[in-house]
């Protein structure tokens, strides 16, 4: 059953809340995290030689953007949630 454009807008809105309120602990809980296997595994399966232009939806603080330009990549983010960014 599709959604209707109000269904939608009315989950999207509910979830950046979820993540506007909580963005102070999620940062405190995921800041230090070691993504490097996760970027890997991620940059493995982009054909094509690097670097690559990354875009991350939801991007919270930028700590894989900061990861992705470390590496030599072209990383854009966007944030919705206005603490999480």
């Amino acid at each position: 059953m599709p959604l209707s454009p109000e269904d939608l807008q009315h989950i999207a809105a509910r979830t950046l809340a979820h993540y506007d309120q909580h963005a102070q602990s999620y940062w405190e809980g995921t800041h230090d995290h070691d993504v490097s296997q996760n970027i890997a595994a991620l940059l493995k399966h982009i054909p094509g030689p690097p670097p690559f232009d990354l875009l991350d939806c939801g991007c919270g603080p930028g700590r894989d953007l900061h990861t992705f330009k470390a590496l030599g990549h072209h990383a854009v983010g966007l944030e919705g949630a206005p603490s999480a960014a």
